[in-house]
């Protein structure tokens, strides 16, 4: 953990005791897919066997007679086989949890109404100073795109806590979190977001092999299935692809062999929505709003920050992690007749996210 025992932490503490729980739960969640996939398996081969009249079902068991053994092979969690509604349930005690959070007590800020600073909380009218040029080491370059990260606690395969501080206009590109939950608490300010849900890849048919046109043909015999997982496994699979043409070669054109067909997500947790003149949608989340993320619902996102900055908590469920192909692929959004169209890319070589310490945030030797 990277947090200097202080008086009151606001409820940071509570929100890590949640994200143990949430884990546990989703650990339950997917032992008892495992459970569900092996003894389908089973009873297919038994079927398949010709003997399927004589076999004795076993009784069912609860989650506390299941051998450890069997729980280690399901220990490490892919939520992509997953509802969202199930993820939504699981996942509620720790929004909960981060909702109830004293913003301005973990930041060590005193709220004000005088209206200078960032927002803290529209309803009761108070504001903050942004903390942004009081993180050390100081960034001195205000003209780039900077975010600054604050570490907070990483549980290798299970969660990851942290608070990204934006400067004024500051953004965090398009990018994405396969098979991951994120739920993400504003502390302060405001924030344009840009929020898609995948509908499907998309592939270019000059740049594919034979192979890839054939997995391509597979996953379009197999999308209008009633399995959810065979739609978001193939939807894995291309995302790995992506991901390592992305990190590994650095090749644009490699890359874009695989693109995301998306569409906007129409309501995301704790978003606003305005309209310009011109019908043009802006989707705004203020503080002290908790929104979230899945992974079939809204997992590209992007964040803007408003005039006076903003910062947001992130909890990612699990965490980024490229040997279990959790990599970060950023990407440009094209319009087109179905939606829009994500184009794997490099991350923007404009952008910056730089840790430091500040308050009770202090460095972690193994970050």
């Amino acid at each position: 953990m990277c947090v200097s025992t202080m008086a009151n932490d606001g409820g940071l503490q509570q929100v890590f005791h949640s994200a143990d729980l949430v884990y546990k739960q989703l650990l339950v969640l997917n032992k008892q897919l495992y459970d569900c996939n092996t003894a389908t398996a089973a009873a297919a081969a038994a079927c398949g066997g010709g003997n399927s009249a004589g076999v004795k079902r076993k009784p069912s068991r609860s989650l506390s007679e299941v051998s450890s053994s069997s729980l280690v092979k399901a220990s490490k969690i892919n939520l992509s086989h997953h509802s969202t509604a199930a993820l939504r349930r699981a996942v509620a005690p720790l929004i909960h949890s981060m909702e109830q959070l004293d913003a301005a007590a973990l930041l060590s800020l005193n709220p004000n109404r005088d209206g200078n600073g960032a927002v803290l909380d529209l309803e009761k009218d108070l504001s903050v100073p942004p903390i942004h040029d009081r993180i050390v080491p100081y960034h001195m370059n205000h003209h780039d795109n900077t975010v600054r990260y604050l570490h907070c606690q990483e549980i290798a395969d299970r969660y990851s806590v942290g608070i990204f501080v934006f400067p004024p206009g500051a953004s965090i590109p398009l990018h994405d979190h396969p098979s991951m939950v994120v739920i993400s608490r504003v502390l302060y300010g405001q924030l344009k977001v840009k929020s898609y849900s995948v509908v499907s890849p998309v592939h270019d048919a000059q740049t594919m092999d034979s192979d890839e046109i054939d997995d391509d043909r597979n996953w379009r015999n197999n999308v209008n299935s009633d399995s959810p997982s065979r739609f978001r496994s193939s939807f894995n699979m291309i995302k790995d692809f992506v991901s390592r043409a992305v990190s590994s070669r650095h090749d644009y054109h490699a890359a874009t062999r695989h693109k995301l067909q998306v569409q906007e997500n129409e309501s995301p947790l704790g978003v606003q929505f305005s309209s310009d003149r011109d019908g043009k949608r802006t989707a705004i989340i203020s503080a002290p709003n908790v929104t979230a993320l899945y992974p079939d619902e809204g997992n590209c996102h992007s964040f803007e920050a408003g005039p006076n900055g903003a910062a947001v908590l992130d909890v990612l469920l699990p965490p980024y992690a490229e040997d279990e192909h959790r990599d970060c692929t950023f990407y440009e959004a094209t319009e087109n007749e179905h939606g829009y169209c994500l184009v794997p890319i490099d991350q923007p070589s404009d952008f910056n996210c730089l840790s430091g310490e500040y308050g009770r945030f202090i460095s972690c030797e193994q970050y």
